[in-house]
């Protein structure tokens, strides 16, 4: 009677050490998941990283105060042609995951088309300069990249990552964000 104990607890004591391994192994595949959905995000703000991070993809990036950026006058994107050199500014009304996103949902108001560069300040930061005419009027702005920064805009439960950058229009200075939605 003792061994049919015994053997019963180890059985039990066996089948509860597999399911807890087998649980710890589906939990560390879920986990690599999600890092994987995210593998897109800038990790560095080194000069080639953020020029290739912006015009990766549809090149279809915000600017704005923050994350969770609120404006009843809409917020800023920028659409990136890595083969022209020009980039399509716009105001829309909320963060959309893509451009196609935005574009299907008629909520892309143009401002204009501009230049876009990429160079480097005197501290080695990234600096992007659009020049051009939005709504008919000569506008230069620049973007300078400060520090890279990730979270979830509340509204659109949408994953943005991207700078933190200055914002310097026709010499008014801002701090922003300058994100894309992953």
């Amino acid at each position: 009677m003792k061994k049919t104990r015994t053997k019963a607890l180890l059985l039990s004591l066996v089948a509860v050490l597999a399911i807890f391994l087998t649980a710890c192994g589906s939990k560390s595949s879920t986990k690599s998941n999600e890092q994987a959905s995210f593998k897109n995000e800038p990790t560095t703000t080194k000069h080639a990283d953020v020029k290739s991070s912006v015009l990766s993809g549809d090149g279809f990036w915000y600017l704005a105060g923050k994350i969770n950026h609120k404006s009843n006058s809409g917020i800023e994107a920028i659409a990136f042609n890595k083969n022209t050199g020009k980039a399509t500014m716009y105001n829309v009304n909320k963060f959309y995951k893509t451009y196609s996103a935005a574009k299907k949902a008629n909520a892309l108001n143009k401002e204009g088309t501009v230049k876009y560069t990429f160079t480097k300040n005197s501290k080695n930061q990234t600096v992007i300069k659009l020049s051009g005419k939005l709504s008919g009027i000569d506008m230069t702005q620049t973007v300078t990249v400060k520090n890279t920064t990730k979270g979830t805009n509340k509204a659109t439960k949408l994953h943005m990552s991207g700078y933190q950058a200055v914002r310097d229009v026709d010499m008014d200075k801002t701090n922003a964000v300058f994100v894309e939605a992953n």
